[in-house]
């Protein structure tokens, strides 16, 4: 069957006669990677697991093929009107399940499927097919009516992270955008109120500045009323509670947080940001730390004073105490800001007049006489003439690697709690897939085992540790 679907998609017959046989073909594909996915899930680790790897993998292919076949049909402009909706339809609805899929298993997103979800959406505006019902069509593709619904639901699963939750809430989340992407609002035309964007080119993310431009035809997503619905308990879920919280705060872009900020002292701070810059700065303080450790050896047993130092004068103290080490640095680039207090546990609030960072990005806090901070700016908003920025620290050890075999050598690979059960790893981004294994220099190997989050600039994985 994969084969066949594979195919397909490269098939030099005329699109009436291989739409009808795609149509034919969609609930016994569905079924198929349905069956396929339930496989692959009942087996343990699968990333290590190599026949439930391959599994897996097919699942997702099937849906991909098919899709990407439905999707040459309408590229080639040989069907009339009413099959050309019908081929969208079909598409856009099997990229859906696939992104569902792709979730299940923590792979990455297709980029060349959201490509072709955003061309398939131009075409259906042009043609003005967007808002046309359409029927007949299978059992699973009842709760939608119109391309424009599907877009809706495909979007709303993308910006809902589903890659940060289990696969159970993984499965229930799907299911809740299946039956609410109506509440969901795109529109072509800016508006301040939408916290979210697609350039339909690229998977859709929150947008990176708030006072940036978006590229030219970028769809403005709010998620607003979906979000507060589940805020408020209107809608009926499976979700737990602190799972519903958390994807209504982020739906609402932390509004909530914002909101928390209290009046106070604002504490200096500044904030060096992008994987390139934090990477160089980490990498020069550990080379700076050995350095330093081997220094203190030297001289260890020849200095009465050896646990001894001199404290700096308040004019004389640096901002930037290295994540590890003792060493006195302050990066050179980046944004200075002031942390604000907030009832957040989990993620700090700081403001600046104009910061440089993009949601999404990573970045390094750093305080004066506090341990610098690896963080992920996860969202900004502008209040009155500043910027709010939301930014979550990543919790445990830090290491930077270089990565063995790197074209130019210069990749590098951030390792968060190597030394504990569920290390995790930040690259920059780029394509990686569950399985594959990336050798570091001088030292360990690691097993890509889910992909956790995925950014324009960056790449989260969770992964297994070999010496």
């Amino acid at each position: 069957m994969n084969l066949v679907l594979k195919q397909l998609t490269r098939s030099s017959a005329t699109a009436a006669n291989v739409l009808p046989i795609l149509v034919n073909l969609t609930p016994l594909t569905l079924h198929l990677s349905n069956g396929l996915t339930n496989a692959a899930r009942s087996e343990t680790d699968i990333a290590t697991n190599t026949k439930a790897l391959k599994i897996a993998k097919l699942a997702i292919q099937l849906l991909r093929h098919l899709s990407l076949a439905f999707c040459r049909t309408v590229e080639t402009k040989q069907l009339d009107t009413l099959l050309t909706q019908q081929a969208i339809f079909y598409a856009l609805q099997l990229v859906g399940y696939c992104l569902r899929s792709t979730a299940l298993f923590y792979e990455m997103p297709s980029t060349t499927l959201w490509k072709k979800s955003g061309l398939l959406y131009t075409i259906a505006g042009e043609l003005q097919l967007l808002k046309k019902p359409i029927s007949p069509k299978p059992q699973e593709f009842k709760l939608q009516n119109t391309v424009e619904a599907v877009v809706k639901r495909n979007l709303l699963f993308a910006l809902s992270t589903p890659n940060r939750y289990s696969t159970t809430e993984i499965s229930q989340l799907f299911q809740l955008v299946n039956r609410h992407q109506d509440r969901l609002e795109i529109n072509k035309n800016p508006n301040t109120d939408c916290g979210f964007f697609w350039n339909l080119g690229n998977e859709p993310g929150p947008v990176p500045r708030t006072n940036g431009t978006l590229p030219r035809g970028s769809v403005y997503i709010n998620c607003l009323s979906f979000g507060h619905a589940l805020q408020l308990g209107e809608i009926e879920t499976e979700l737990n509670s602190n799972m519903q919280t958390k994807l209504a705060s982020h739906l609402t872009g932390y509004s909530n947080i914002f909101a928390s900020v209290a009046i106070g002292p604002p504490m200096p701070a500044h904030l060096l940001e992008g994987f390139v810059a934090v990477s160089a700065h980490l990498q020069g303080e550990e080379k700076l730390s050995k350095i330093m450790n081997l220094s203190s050896q030297l001289s260890r047993g020849r200095s009465l004073a050896r646990d001894m130092s001199l404290v700096p004068l308040e004019h004389e103290k640096s901002f930037y105490k290295p994540l590890n080490a003792s060493i006195v640095s302050f990066p050179e680039h980046g944004t200075s800001l002031s942390l604000l207090r907030n009832v957040s546990k989990q993620f700090l609030v700081a403001e600046s007049p104009a910061p440089n960072c993009s949601t999404g990005d990573i970045g390094l806090l750093c305080r004066e006489q506090q341990p610098a901070k690896l963080v992920i700016v996860r969202q900004q908003t502008l209040y009155e003439d500043v910027t709010l920025i939301l930014l979550e620290p990543i919790i445990g050890n830090v290491a930077i690697h270089d990565i063995e075999n790197a074209g130019g050598g210069s990749q590098k690979a951030i390792v968060i709690g190597m030394e504990t059960d569920h290390p995790e790893v930040l690259l920059a981004n780029g394509k990686y897939t569950v399985g594959s294994k990336i050798s570091l220099l001088y030292g360990h190997t690691l097993y890509l085992k889910a992909c956790l989050e995925s950014t324009p600039w960056l790449v989260r994985f969770r992964v297994g540790v070999d010496s």
